[in-house]
């Protein structure tokens, strides 16, 4: 994650991200899947210039940077962080992150049948003749 150090701003940030994931044509298609592959590539490289109006949304720019994560290129989530002046990033191991999340919805799940049967009991007891 030394490379962050390189980029003068986020789009080149966001460039150095879309060429390590396989191009404007590959990201514009997973960004903009009702565009042809050639209008979204075209659509990316306009809002990755800084001298078009073009520009992405946040979402888009956490959906890249997710996508970037997965393939191993941490430097987008990097350059961000540092701008903002925090430590750098550490990536969550998605199995360490399905287990807190099955973990959760567990005692979610467990407090929702707690619940249920409380609410059962109340209503129940509402019943005429009961």
């Amino acid at each position: 994650m030394n490379d962050d150090l390189m980029y003068d701003d986020e789009l080149e940030a966001l460039k150095d991200a879309v060429n390590r994931l396989g191009g404007s044509k590959t990201v514009g298609a997973v960004l903009w899947p009702e565009k042809t592959p050639d209008a979204a590539s075209r659509y990316l490289l306009d809002a990755l210039n800084p001298t078009r109006p073009e520009r992405l949304n946040p979402g888009q720019v956490l959906l890249i940077m997710r996508m970037a994560r997965e393939t191993g290129f941490h430097n987008l989530a990097a350059y961000y962080m540092r701008e903002a002046g925090y430590a750098p990033p550490v990536p969550v191991n998605p199995a360490t992150e399905a287990e807190l999340l099955i973990r959760g919805m567990e005692q979610l799940m467990g407090t929702v049948q707690q619940m249920a049967g409380r609410l059962e009991r109340i209503q129940s007891g509402m019943k005429p003749g009961a």
